[in-house]
């Protein structure tokens, strides 16, 4: 069961996060400084300096909100200034004789400088590295640890080689030497809000048996899962091995001592292993590896782990076309941003909530783009556990970055190989990507084709990636591929052609997209406590220069992506935006909520078609980074938004959509993406509104497992209708083409909708609508509805609460069930009404009165 073969990569960094005994160091103080003011740590002892104590190692921005100073309107240039951190701890039992102690540093974000009891223990420069220094003998029963953060704004006045070009997307080009976040630098698409500070945890590892460096990674060698293990060790102690379990699979790997460590190396195979899948294709299976040391006392543990085993593909012949397990997958989802832009993490709360949104809308993969930060582990590992694939760029974007400078060159290394190594073991991860839009960019500008790109992404890191996490796919740069790297029919593509671009929904086909790791970016409108949050309790308006400062935009352009939204509001709606919100904003922000998911809908029906393709499609973001119309399906808090509801509805591995084929009529597509057959009935309603109907008819189906099969809807009615309203012989039958399939058990599995025209107006005749709740567990509770006419776009509120469906169309006598269940804990009592855009007023729920015995 063992290979002692060390002829392995160098390790990275570990996540010791679940050894013990292990201190947190969560007592800190902060304060700021004009630069060069402060060199050592015996001045901070100087009476009159003002300190913000905080809790955890934190951001100098979430500090100052801690403190009441933070505002995103009018934000302290915390680049300007020197930031000292400082923290007393208590440490008794570091003093042992048979213990080393390390100071563990899981982020630094800024040029820091470190000192343990005024003494210098270290200097980092990295954001994206961990660090850890020994600090056996200085550590004492009382501690004081400082972390001196010097002015970025300082660092960049310092001369340096021009770059090569230049980037609109920060002001300052020396952003390019420094690794640090360009999240909260770049201008128009977020708050003034940069990652400065001791921004992860802190802790110091006393532990007699410590793991310095672990490698783990999986493989499927035809039936067998192969679990690679590579570590070192940090003990006083003799050693005698290392024992590695999974599951009834147990391997003891020997030591050897080399210079003061103990490394081993080995493997460990399991027999016919459930395979990992994204949740919408199978099961995401796992399994719990524990490792422990030997000693001549017994065994000592060293940590636990969760892996999985899956095979991962992408075929670039033709497209980008991605496969798990030898399946093809469609990859949807979004790219991920930020739980919070102040502390840069957020909660672990609102972190597996957020996650917990992506998959029930059916996201099967998050994008971390280039522009952020990588996660941590508790991202990945819920990733692994929900089933969604995670797409990791390394952390370069836009710029000219010098990587033939020798001391840059080995910090980036240093940070590849510790980040590499660190994910190696999550299943979830299957996409490396040197950088975001460096290609593009470089080319825009009209440079040769030689400095789109250099050695860094082309060679070095795709050596690491395929030696350090094999079974992973690397692409050098997104966009990519093709005669020019934003090309929309060749490799990897950032699709705004519906969006920045203003083509209308015919443009998705045209541009026959393999796959787009970031596309169709909106400003989309949250709900309306939001708006009133963005507008300081202003009642909003989107011609307000607040509310207009929240909207996305490029730097440089004339124009922001509400202008964007309004294009689409005024193509589909046929209104004009201008007019509309001058004169009723109530319903301008009706249909300005639900417009952006209309886009969406028709992009994603094509590249989910038997006509497409496309291989995945990642939406530009999914969470807002502060309160406004922002690129998120789901707004700063968490709550979704009409467009995430759009999607949700897009998600399902059972999904049915529609595409319009002109003189053709209408293409009906049924996907199954499951490992079973699926039998029901399709069935086309032709609708004149209110109620009337024109037509219905259904044809029993049969979906194979993994398959995808196409219906003209003309073979379904079985004569002709002019579905589409291509023809255009006299006036439309019918407003509304409504196509639904049903499971065997008369089931809705999907469904799909098909407008001849959208000039909806509110309707004056009173509404025969039913609308009741029921409580069917501990503040959760399910709406029943159903209505004598169509209803557009219905939403149902309630405040404290989160629908599982909202901004849904709902055909006429049919009934609709919604379940809500509390966003929070001890929520207020149950409320909500429904409301339409074609309703002229919001009709209360009641509660569902019990039947009365007879």
């Amino acid at each position: 069961m063992t290979n002692l073969s060390l002829a392995e990569p160098d390790f990275a960094e570990p996540d010791l996060a679940a050894l013990a005994p292990a201190l947190r160091v969560n007592c800190w103080e902060c304060s700021a400084h004009e630069p060069g003011t402060i060199t050592h740590p015996d001045q901070l002892a100087t009476e009159g300096i003002v300190w913000w104590r905080v809790g955890a190692p934190c951001t100098a921005a979430q500090a100052l909100a801690a403190a009441g100073r933070w505002n995103f309107d009018q934000p302290v240039d915390i680049d300007a200034f020197d930031w000292c951190f400082r923290a007393r701890f208590a440490a008794e039992r570091a003093t042992a004789e048979d213990s080393a102690a390390v100071l563990h540093f899981e982020g630094l974000a800024g040029v820091a400088e470190v000192w343990l009891n005024g003494q210098p223990i270290l200097t980092a420069d990295n954001m994206f590295r961990s660090f850890r220094p020994d600090v056996t003998g200085l550590v004492r029963a009382e501690n004081q640890l400082v972390c001196i953060f010097r002015s970025l704004k300082q660092q960049l006045a310092g001369r340096r080689p021009r770059p090569r070009w230049k980037t609109n997307l920060v002001q300052q080009q020396q952003l390019r030497w420094h690794r640090t976040s360009l999240l909260g630098r770049i201008p128009g698409w977020a708050p003034c809000a940069p990652a400065v500070g001791p921004w992860r945890e802190v802790r110091l590892e006393t532990a007699p048996i410590q793991i310095e460096a672990l490698a783990l990674r999986t493989e499927i060698e035809h039936d067998l899962g192969v679990v690679h293990v590579r570590g070192k060790l940090r003990s006083r102690a003799p050693l005698e091995g290392v024992e590695v379990q999974i599951g009834e699979e147990t391997a003891r790997l020997p030591l050897f001592l080399v210079d003061d460590r103990w490394e081993f190396a080995g493997e460990i195979r399991v027999l016919e292993p459930a395979l990992w899948w994204p949740h919408t294709h199978g099961e995401p299976a796992l399994y719990d590896c524990t490792l422990s040391a030997e000693t001549a006392e017994g065994r000592s543990p060293l940590g636990e782990y969760q892996i999985g085993f899956r095979t991962f593909a992408v075929d670039r012949s033709s497209g980008f076309a991605v496969s798990v397990n030898g399946v093809p997958i469609f990859c949807r989802g979004a790219c991920w941003t930020t739980a919070d832009l102040v502390s840069r993490q957020g909660t672990g709360e609102s972190l597996a909530q957020d996650l917990r949104l992506a998959r029930e809308a059916g996201m099967n993969m998050l994008r971390i783009g280039g522009t952020m930060a990588y996660e941590t582990d508790a991202f990945y590992r819920l990733c692994d556990e929900l089933g969604i694939l995670v797409w990791q760029d390394f952390m370069f974007a836009n710029m000219d970055y010098p990587v033939d400078d020798p001391a840059f060159r080995e910090n980036i290394r240093a940070e590849a190989v510790e980040q590499i190594t660190r994910l190696a073991q999550h299943p979830s991860v299957a996409i490396y990507c040197g950088n975001s839009e460096i290609e593009q960019q470089a080319a825009m500008l009209g440079m040769p084709r030689e400095r789109w790109s250099n050695a860094w992404f082309d060679a070095e890191l795709p050596e690491l990636c395929a030696s350090l996490h094999p079974g992973t796919h690397y692409v050098s740069a997104t966009p990519t591929g093709g005669v020019l790297p934003f090309q929309t029919n060749a490799g990897v593509t950032h699709y705004y052609g519906v969006g920045a671009y203003l083509r209308d929904a015919s443009d998705v086909r045209r541009a026959d997209v393999k796959f787009t790791s970031e596309c169709l970016g909106f400003a989309n409108v949250p709900d309306a406590a939001t708006c009133f949050e963005a507008m300081n309790g202003l009642a909003p308006v989107a011609h307000h220069p607040r509310w207009k400062a929240r909207v996305p935009r490029d730097t440089g352009a004339g124009w922001d992506f509400e202008d964007v939204r309004d294009h689409y509001l005024a193509q589909f709606f046929h209104v004009d935006p201008v007019r509309l919100r001058s004169v009723d904003m109530r319903r301008y922000w009706q249909l300005s909520r639900v417009v952006s998911g209309e886009m969406m809908t028709a992009a994603f029906s094509e590249w989910r078609s038997a006509h497409s393709s496309n291989s995945g499609a990642l939406v530009w973001f999914f969470k807002d980074l502060w309160p406004g119309a922002g690129w998120g399906l789901i707004d700063s808090h968490g709550s979704p938004k009409a467009a995430y509801f759009a999607l949700k509805r897009l998600g399902n591995p059972r999904q049915l959509t529609l595409t319009d084929e002109g003189l053709n009529g209408l293409d009906i597509h049924l996907t199954n993406e499951t490992a079973e057959s699926v039998a029901g009935t399709v069935e086309v309603t032709l609708l004149r509104e209110p109620q009337t109907v024109i037509a219905r008819q259904e044809i029993p189906c049969v979906i194979g497992p993994r398959s995808r099969e196409r219906i003209q809807a003309n073979e379904i009615l079985g004569r002709f209708y002019d579905i589409s309203y291509a023809y255009r012989f006299g006036p439309p039958q019918h407003e509304v083409v409504i196509v639904t399939w049903y499971d065997e058990a008369r089931r809705v599995l999907s469904e799909a909708f098909h407008f001849i025209e959208r000039q909806i107006k509110p309707d004056s005749a009173p509404a025969d609508i039913c609308a009741e709740f029921v409580e069917i567990g501990a503040d959760e509770f399910e709406v029943t509805m159903s209505s004598d006419r169509f209803l557009h776009h219905a939403v149902l509120q309630a405040e404290g609460y989160l629908p599982d469906d909202n901004y849904f169309h709902l055909p006429p006598q049919r009934q609709k069930h919604v379940r809500f269940r509390p966003l929070k804990r001890h929520p207020p009592a149950f409320a909500a009404e429904l409301e339409a855009v074609n309703l002229a007023a919001p009709i209360p729920i009641v509660a569902r009165r019990e039947t009365e015995p007879s």
